[in-house]
């Protein structure tokens, strides 16, 4: 994942070494495509590798570059780096979490690793979650799982073992992904109980290297069908109020 601060640095650096170019004539038309390109272009040369994505945001001469869910601001004549959010005051919304959530999503959906699922019988959201089986909290929201299912809430867990793909946690959680009943063995695991174990072709790497991308650094971490990427626990009864109502963030209380 892109380094904010090194990329600020970088690019004022390329700049006084006279990699920057100059912006066309304000009198004259902007052509946007050519800027992204040339914007590219001078991000390539610093960092050895393209970004994801630059495209103008909603300021005009302001253009979003995306490096996976991390995003940065570049005027058009690449002089002036912002970092942060961009926020939208009149309808109150965060123009960079919704284009995180977009990115987020289109991830998720790409991911072809089976998850071990509780599914909900009259199911009205699907809730991935990334735990950990030496997780409190994640063992606190599974002690909730039948109320979560009963209020219409399908969770498909995915793993990310917090130790990293060399540690006691990760073997834990290999063997509830090959578990002959791996609902049993998930809930097992999760009020501490062995579970055998076992090895077999398993998405758990697939799944940990994901949530890094998508920016999980801890669990559990609650993401919801619109990208909206949520860390921590919490209560059912919060959850599906969350989960009825999602939609973008305000950025600040009416």
């Amino acid at each position: 994942m892109i380094n904010l601060k090194q990329l600020a640095l970088t690019i004022s650096f390329c700049l006084v070494a006279g990699i920057s170019f100059a912006a066309e004539s304000t009198t004259k038309a902007v052509d946007s495509d050519a800027v992204a390109q040339k914007l590219n272009e001078v991000l390539i040369k610093t960092f050895k590798s393209p970004p994801d994505s630059v495209g103008e945001s909603q300021i005009p001469g302001l253009y979003q570059v995306m490096y996976g869910t991390e995003i940065v601001y570049l005027s058009s004549d690449a002089k002036y780096f912002i970092s942060g959010d961009l926020l939208d005051l009149q309808t109150r919304q965060n123009m960079s979490e919704l284009a995180q959530r977009d990115v987020r999503k289109k991830m998720m959906d790409e991911f072809t690793g089976k998850p071990v699922v509780f599914k909900a019988k009259d199911e009205k959201h699907v809730l991935r979650v990334f735990t950990d089986i030496d997780c409190g909290y994640c063992a606190k929201l599974h002690r909730e799982i039948e109320q979560i299912n009963d209020k219409g809430i399908t969770v498909e867990y995915l793993a990310f073992p917090r130790a990293g793909l060399n540690s006691p946690s990760y073997d834990k959680i290999v063997s509830v992904w090959c578990a002959d009943d791996q609902q049993a063995a998930m809930t097992k695991s999760k009020a501490r109980q062995p579970v055998e174990n076992k090895t077999c072709a398993n998405p758990v790497k697939d799944a940990y290297e994901l949530g890094q991308r998508l920016g999980v650094n801890g669990t559990p971490a609650l993401l919801t069908e619109t990208g909206q990427l949520i860390p921590g626990y919490m209560p059912a009864d919060r959850l599906a109020a969350m989960l009825d109502a999602d939609a973008p963030k305000t950025v600040f209380n009416q």
